[in-house]
């Protein structure tokens, strides 16, 4: 049976209005969220000017005081993944339910502490777009006011996210792509034109960044890591890309499909590293495909030559909250 506090919790939230309590209670247990914190922390990890060396006590006290938003955006897409593929609609609710009560409580609106670099302006950007996927995920669920309450708050991420990045000071490296999610997702939830022109160009930013033999230079410049950071570069960009074919848009086809170059990279260096490694002098760290590297499952229902992520697709299935959740299950469902 489920606890008094959730069940008062699923009361509250309005996910038990029009059907039996008990019944749903039973079917799905819908626990409150992590309390919505407004100001965020954390704290940078990285000991060497390429940012390839981590100190794991720091590693660790970041984690620690992240871990509301990491609890928040994993329980939140293992909800949508329900959803998505189980049709389970209890979990979908739930999830909406979280939202709900995130953005009426002003999360991630406050302060951002820094420490020693951005850490929080950095979660709060890939905080913001697992709550867009999961909004889109979930949103035929939504009642009129969750959907006036979420993507209001949407929008208010979207600004304070876009305003970060008007200091130029602030590389537009791999985090930018990053931001492109939340302020992407957003656009397409609210049908705001504006919104996804400042997304396209986000998008446009890192792929006009890949040189002629696929790399980006300031991916290249993590040294042990160039090989991870052009994955975790890539992945944004493939998924901006397929939110822009729900507008019925083709963003893979842009500058002479600049992307391809990029990819082919990434799998390339996961079946023989050593091209990464005469660029950077250096052994690379990551020698498998990771849950980011799920925008694989993606492209290779896009590129025209599909039999290149063989290697990478076998690794999967591939899990990652900040890209919504389960990839291997949003390529094959579909993102809402």
């Amino acid at each position: 049976m489920i606890n008094r506090l959730a069940l008062m919790y699923l009361l509250s939230s309005g996910l038990l209005s029009g059907v039996s309590s008990m019944a749903l209670a039973q079917e799905f247990a819908c626990n409150a969220p992590p309390p919505a914190e407004t100001s965020i922390g954390g704290i940078g990890y990285y000991t060497d000017a390429a940012h390839s060396k981590v100190d794991p006590r720091l590693k660790a006290e970041s984690e620690a005081e992240l871990k509301p938003f990491h609890d928040f955006s994993d329980r939140l897409t293992a909800m949508t993944d329900d959803y998505l593929g189980k049709n389970d609609q209890g979990a979908g609710r739930c999830a909406l339910a979280w939202l709900n009560a995130w953005a009426s409580a002003g999360a991630m609106l406050g302060v951002m502490v820094h420490t020693n670099n951005d850490q929080p302006d950095y979660t709060r950007q890939w905080t913001h777009g697992t709550a867009a996927l999961a909004y889109l995920k979930t949103e035929a669920l939504a009642t009129v006011e969750q959907r006036r309450v979420i993507t209001n708050w949407l929008r208010r991420l979207t600004a304070l996210n876009l305003a970060y990045w008007e200091n130029p000071k602030h590389k537009r490296n791999n985090h930018y792509y990053w931001t492109g999610i939340g302020v992407m997702g957003t656009a397409v939830a609210t049908h705001d034109p504006d919104l996804l022109q400042k997304a396209k160009g986000i998008y446009r930013t890192g792929i006009n960044a890949i040189q002629p033999d696929g790399s980006l230079p300031m991916e290249m410049a993590r040294k042990r890591l160039a090989l991870h950071y052009h994955d975790y570069a890539i992945a944004p960009l493939v998924l901006m890309a397929e939110l822009a074919r729900m507008q019925g848009e083709d963003w893979y086809a842009y500058n002479g499909r600049a992307i391809e170059r990029l990819a082919d990279r990434v799998a390339e260096g996961y079946a023989n590293p050593s091209g990464f490694e005469r660029e950077t002098g250096v052994k690379q760290a990551q020698a498998k495909p990771r849950g980011s590297s799920g925008w694989v499952e993606f492209y290779r229902l896009r590129t025209r030559h599909p039999e290149l992520f063989d290697m990478m697709h076998a690794a999967g299935p591939f899990r990652e909250p900040r890209l919504g959740g389960d990839l291997t299950l949003m390529a094959s469902r579909g993102l809402r």
